[in-house]
C-alpha cells in the first residue's frame, strides 16, 4: 500500500544520506592529506629556487639535495599513510579485499570532468555515491594518486572511473593500476646540484603543486555538491516522514 512504498522511499533516502556522510568524510580527509602533501611541495620548490641561485656552491646545493630526497620520502610516506576505512585513497596501495571488491562491481570508464592538470595524472581511486533512493542516481570523483612516482612524472595512466548507473549500493572505489617506480641518477626525482638543474626541477615542482591544488579545487567542489544533495535528502526525508 502507500504506507509501504512510503517506508521503502524513507529507508532508500536514508542509505542514500548515510552513503554521502560516508563520502563527505572521505573527501575531507583526502583533501587534509592533500594538504600536507602541497606544504613539503612548497618546502621543496624554495630549496629549487635557492640552489638555481649562482652563489650557491656545489657543497650548498649537496646539502639542498638531502634534504630534497627527505622530503620526497615524506611525500611518499604521507600517500602511503592516508587511508580512510582502509582505502588508501592516495597511493595504489590497498586491501587485498578491497581489489577483489572493486573487480566484483566490474567498474568501467565513464566521463567525468578533471582539471586540465590532471588529465595525464594516474589515478588512484575512483569514489562513486549513490545518492538517491533508486540505485540509479549517482555522482563520481577521480581521487589522484599524491606519491612522488605520479607527481613528478606526468605520463601516468588514464583515469578509469566508475561506470554511471551500475546496480550496486553504497560508496564504491575502484584502484587504478600501480604508477611505475621512479627511475634516475639521484634517490629522487628531483635533482639539485647544479644550478641547471634545480632551474628544471623547479618547473617540476610548480607543475606538482598546480597538481595538488587542482585536484584539492576539484575535491572541494565535489564535497560541496555532496553537502547540498545531503541537505535536500533530508529534507526530502522529513517530509516523507511528517
Amino acid at each position: 500500500g502507500v504506507a509501504g512504498k512510503l517506508n521503502s522511499q524513507i529507508r532508500g533516502l536514508s542509505q542514500a544520506s548515510r552513503n554521502t556522510s560516508k563520502a563527505i568524510n572521505f573527501i575531507q580527509t583526502t583533501e587534509g592529506n592533500l594538504n600536507e602533501v602541497e606544504k613539503v611541495l612548497v618546502r621543496m620548490k624554495e630549496l629549487a629556487v635557492q640552489s638555481g641561485n649562482g652563489t650557491y656552491s656545489d657543497s650548498d646545493r649537496g646539502s639542498i639535495q638531502i634534504e630534497i630526497e627527505q622530503l620526497t620520502d615524506e611525500i611518499n610516506r604521507i600517500a602511503d599513510q592516508a587511508q580512510y576505512n582502509q582505502m588508501h585513497m592516495l597511493s595504489n596501495k590497498s586491501a587485498a579485499q578491497n581489489v577483489k571488491t572493486a573487480e566484483e562491481l566490474g567498474m568501467q570508464p565513464a566521463k567525468i570532468n578533471t582539471p586540465a592538470s590532471l588529465a595525464g595524472a594516474q589515478a588512484s581511486w575512483t569514489l562513486r555515491v549513490h545518492v538517491g533512493a533508486n540505485q540509479d542516481e549517482a555522482i563520481a570523483v577521480n581521487i589522484y594518486s599524491a606519491n612522488v612516482a605520479n607527481l613528478f612524472n606526468g605520463e601516468g595512466a588514464q583515469a578509469a572511473p566508475a561506470q554511471e548507473g551500475a546496480q550496486q549500493e553504497g560508496v564504491q572505489a575502484a584502484p587504478a593500476p600501480a604508477a611505475a617506480p621512479v627511475q634516475g641518477g639521484v634517490n629522487s626525482p628531483i635533482n639539485v646540484t647544479t644550478a641547471i638543474d634545480a632551474n628544471m626541477s623547479l618547473s617540476k615542482i610548480e607543475d606538482a603543486i598546480r597538481m595538488v591544488s587542482d585536484q584539492r579545487a576539484n575535491l572541494g567542489a565535489f564535497q560541496n555538491r555532496l553537502e547540498s544533495v545531503k541537505s535536500s535528502t533530508d529534507y526530502a526525508i522529513e517530509n516523507l516522514k511528517a
